[in-house]
């Protein structure tokens, strides 16, 4: 058995690199922590820079859009077997650090009961120790957020047939009206991290166009006409129809409309307005969208 055992010299060369190795992963960990500091500090230079531009204007910190940029940017760049996931988990949190040295961040989350998975939808997307306000019902989300009492909300996904339509409060002209900013979780649903729910977030931002993105269009109609008539109406004024996503039916009056665009489409696109045209339809508005979610295939 004494035979078997290493050498000294051996077990004393495979410590030494050891050591070596840990030494070369504490160094790495400085640099890494070195350029988050440097990275704050550009931060801190565009925040200043912002309050300069919008003198006298509450500046928008929060831009979804371009983060959504950054991390597909990082997707590619990305070799080797660290997990995909993980990095854009990373980078969330980096986005939530820095927002709090710009301005303070507060999410209104809709949390009808303990365990609803919005709470940890909310907690993946915008930092684990940001401010989180749990609220009863979507319409106190959306309320927090037109008031200013919470820069982000974040709602359960509209469906058909099912639940308040929280969504047509954004049909509204008023200033601070809020608009759909992005869809969660970024990554996927997962053990853990809302355990199956979707979400979207809101807030008093615009649309930011990214490449591959989604538009909410609301289309306000006559009750007659259907809803395989309101799909050939959109299409025909050029506009990408995705889904019907849902359907508000007031007991008289006109019916409202939620659908998703496969494209970017600006609030002021020429196509939106000729909807209008038609007298089934009584108006149409875009109500904001949200970049593309990254696909399994993405992470893999």
């Amino acid at each position: 058995m004494q035979g078997d055992a290493a050498p000294p010299s051996t077990a004393r060369s495979a410590e030494s690199e050891l050591e070596d190795l840990r030494r070369a992963i504490d160094s790495i960990d400085d640099r890494l922590l070195d350029l988050v500091v440097e990275r704050t500090r550009v931060v801190e230079k565009i925040g200043a820079a912002k309050r300069k531009v919008d003198d006298g204007v509450q500046p928008v910190f929060v831009r979804p859009g371009r983060e959504m940029s950054i991390l597909r940017r990082l997707m590619g760049r990305l070799t080797g077997p660290f997990p995909k996931a993980v990095v854009v988990r990373m980078w969330r949190e980096m986005f939530a650090g820095t927002l709090t040295v710009q301005n303070p961040l507060t999410v209104a989350v809709f949390m009808p009961s303990r365990g609803a998975g919005y709470l940890e939808i909310a907690r993946d997307q915008y930092g684990a120790y940001t401010r989180m306000e749990p609220m009863a019902t979507p319409g106190t989300v959306v309320r927090a957020v037109a008031e200013g009492e919470a820069t982000v909300g974040v709602l359960p996904l509209p469906m058909l047939e099912e639940g308040q339509k929280w969504w047509t409060m954004l049909v509204s002209d008023m200033v601070g009206t809020p608009c759909v900013i992005s869809r969660l979780p970024l990554c996927g649903t997962g053990a853990g991290r809302g355990d199956g729910a979707e979400a979207l977030a809101i807030g008093r931002m615009a649309q930011e166009p990214t490449g591959n993105d989604r538009t909410l269009l609301v289309v306000e109609t006559d009750p007659e006409l259907s809803r395989v008539g309101l799909r050939t109406l959109v299409e025909a004024a050029g506009l990408p129809v995705q889904e019907l996503v849902d359907t508000d039916e007031p007991p008289s009056g006109d019916r409202l409309h939620l659908l998703e665009l496969n494209d970017y489409v600006a609030p002021d696109d020429k196509r939106v307005s000729q909807l209008s045209v038609d007298a089934q339809v009584t108006r149409a508005v875009t109500i904001g969208g949200y970049a593309v979610p990254f696909t399994a295939e993405e992470l893999a």
